[in-house]
C-alpha cells in the first residue's frame, strides 16, 4: 500500500544510508524527547478539541477508509492523526482542520519555535494530502511557548503557540515529488545499502542514532586518534591529517600547549594511568567529613510544577554518600537520597532534605559542578525557598568539582581522552557497573523514568521497580567519585 512514509522521506534526505538502516535494520529508540512529544501531542488534541481521532488506529487501510468518510462528513471538522496515501507514500498529519470548504494542516511540534525541518514536514504532508483532493490553504506549526509560566491553577492559555508556514510550505511542493522518486528506491527491504561518508550531516537536523555502525565499517587503526583530545580533538585531527599525522602519540609537543592535552598524550605514549602527586596530595589536604553528591532533573514539557517552565531543568532527585574518615568504606546501600517525581513542595522539600544531610561543613564533591550549582540557585530563588538562600548559597560555597579535579592531575590510556564518570570507573578500583543490566544508561533514561512515573497508567508495582533502579543508578555516581578519591589520595606511584 505504501512504501514511504514523511518520517522516511526526512530520514532519507538527512542520509541516504540511515534511510537504509530504518527501513531494513532499524534501532528502537526511547528518548525522553518522544515522552515530551507525546504528551504535548495529547494537550494538543485536548486543546483543538473533540474530533476522530486516529491516533491509536495503525491498520493503515482502515485508518484510510475512516479518514475518507470523515473528510466527506461535514459534521467531522476535526480530524487526527487522518491517513492519506498518494505515490507510494503515507502521511498522518497531526492536526487536520476543517473551515468551510477548505482545511488546514496544523503540526504539532514539542519545540519552542519553527525549524527548517519542520517546513519540510509539514511540504511533505501538503503535497501529498493535496494530491488526494482535499483543498488545504492554510498550513501551521503548534509549539511550544517557552515563556509561559505554569501558575498551579491548571490554566495553560498560551502554551501552545500557531505560527503560519503557509508560503514556506508552497515554495517547496514542488520538490517534494522528486523527494518522493529519488528515495522511493531505498524504502524497500533488501535494497543494497548505500556508501555515504560521515560528516555533518550526521548530527543535523536529527543526531543519527546509526553513527556507530558508520564508524565500526571505517578501516581499523591500530592508533591512538587525535580525535580523543577534548574540545578540540576533532578540528585538531582535520588539521594534522593533511600533514599525515592522525595519531596523538605522533604530535610534536608545540602542538598541545594545553596541560591537560600533553597529559593525555603523554599517558597515552607510555601506556600508564598518569596521576600527579600534587592531585594526591591535594585530594588528602580536604578535611572531614566529605560528601559526594549528584542530581538528576527532567524538563516536563507540560509543566506541572508552580512557576516552572516547560524546559526548564527541574531537580526531583539527589543522591549523598558520606566519608567521615580515611579508613572507612563506603558501599552503594549506605547512600542517602531523595527522590520525589511530583508534588507541590517538592521544590522545597528537595533543598531541606538536601541540607541536613550534607550538615554545614565538609567538602562536598560533584562531578561537572556548574550543573549542581545553577540547579541549586535556581531552586532557591523559588518564591517558597527564599528563606533558605544563605543555606543554599553555604552548600554552594564547599562544592569540588571532580571533573576539574581529574582534568587536573588524573588521566589512564582506557578512558580515551573522557572525563566522564563512566569513563573514569574503567580506570579505577571499584564496584560501580554502570554496564549491569538493571542500570539505566544515563540522565536520559531518568528523565524517562520520571514520565513513567509521573503517567496514570504506570501501576504501582512497576513504579516501585522503577524507583529502585533509579535509586541505584543516582547513587553510583556518587560512590564512583568517592572510589576515584580513594585511588588518587591513596596513589603512591604517580607519574
Amino acid at each position: 500500500m505504501h512504501i514511504l512514509t514523511k518520517s522516511k522521506i526526512v530520514s532519507g534526505l538527512q542520509c541516504h544510508r540511515k534511510l537504509w538502516f530504518d527501513v531494513n535494520d532499524a534501532l528502537t529508540q526511547d528518548s525522553h524527547i518522544f515522552y515530551i512529544g507525546n504528551r504535548f501531542g495529547k494537550f494538543a488534541r485536548e486543546h483543538y478539541g473533540h474530533g476522530l481521532n486516529l491516533t491509536g488506529q495503525h491498520d493503515t487501510g482502515l485508518a484510510l477508509q475512516e479518514t475518507t468518510r470523515a473528510i466527506n462528513n461535514k459534521s467531522v471538522t476535526i480530524i487526527y492523526e487522518a491517513a492519506f496515501v498518494h505515490e507510494e507514500t503515507l502521511v498522518r498529519p497531526d492536526v487536520l482542520l476543517r473551515i468551510g470548504e477548505q482545511w488546514e494542516i496544523i503540526e504539532i511540534k514539542s519545540s519552542t519555535s519553527v525549524k527548517p525541518e519542520h517546513i519540510t514536514d509539514a511540504a511533505i504532508q501538503a503535497y501529498v494530502i493535496r494530491s488526494q483532493g482535499v483543498n488545504i490553504t492554510s498550513v501551521k506549526v503548534g509549539h511550544i511557548n517557552n515563556t509561559f509560566i505554569y501558575k498551579g491553577d491548571g490554566n495553560y492559555d498560551n502554551f501552545l503557540v500557531e505560527v503560519t508556514i503557509t508560503e514556506k510550505v508552497q515554495a517547496l511542493q514542488d520538490q517534494v515529488a522528486s523527494w518522493i522518486n529519488e528515495l522511493k528506491p531505498l524504502g524497500s527491504i533488501g535494497v543494497p545499502i548505500p556508501t555515504v561518508k560521515m560528516g555533518a550531516h550526521c548530527a543535523e537536523p536529527y543526531k543519527c542514532p546509526y553513527q556507530h555502525r558508520c564508524i565500526e565499517s571505517l578501516p581499523k587503526s591500530d592508533g591512538v586518534p587525535i580525535s580523543i583530545l577534548p574540545t578540540v580533538g576533532k578540528k585538531l585531527a582535520m588539521t594534522w591529517a593533511q600533514k599525515g599525522v592522525r595519531d596523538l602519540r605522533e604530535l610534536p609537543p608545540e602542538a598541545l600547549a594545553n596541560p591537560l592535552y600533553r597529559m593525555i598524550q603523554k599517558a597515552h605514549q607510555a601506556n600508564i594511568t598518569w596521576i600527579d602527586p600534587i592531585l594526591s596530595k591535594k585530594i588528602n589536604a580536604y578535611m572531614w567529613p566529605r560528601f559526594f553528591m549528584d542530581f538528576e532533573t527532567v524538563q516536563q514539557g507540560i509543566p506541572l510544577l508552580t512557576e516552572t517552565k516547560a524546559f526548564d531543568a527541574l531537580p526531583f532527585q539527589w543522591s549523598v554518600h558520606r566519608w567521615d574518615y580515611q579508613e572507612q568504606k563506603i558501599d552503594l546501600e549506605d547512600g542517602f537520597g531523595y527522590l520525589e517525581f511530583f508534588r507541590d513542595d517538592m521544590a522545597r522539600t528537595f533543598l531541606t532534605t538536601l541540607l541536613k544531610t550534607v550538615g554545614s561543613i565538609g567538602p562536598i564533591f560533584v562531578h561537572n559542578a556548574s550543573f549542581e550549582r545553577s540547579k541549586l540557585r535556581a531552586l532557591v530563588a523559588r518564591q517558597d525557598s527564599l528563606d533558605l538562600k544563605l543555606d543554599v548559597e553555604s552548600l554552594i560555597e564547599r562544592i569540588v568539582d571532580t571533573l576539574e579535579l581529574a582534568r587536573e592531575g588524573f588521566y589512564a590510556p582506557i578512558m580515551m581522552g573522557s572525563f566522564s564518570l563512566k569513563d573514569i570507573v574503567k580506570a579505577i578500583p571499584t564496584t560501580v557497573d554502570y554496564e549491569n543490566e538493571e542500570a539505566l544508561s544515563g540522565g536520559g533514561q531518568a528523565q524517562i523514568v520520571w514520565f513513567k512515573c509521573t503517567d496514570p497508567a504506570t501501576s504501582s508495582e512497576e513504579k516501585k521497580e522503577w524507583t529502585r533502579r533509579l535509586i541505584r543508578y543516582c547513587a553510583q555516581d556518587t560512590l564512583a567519585m568517592y572510589h576515584l578519591l580513594l585511588f588518587v589520595g591513596n596513589s603512591t606511584q604517580a607519574h
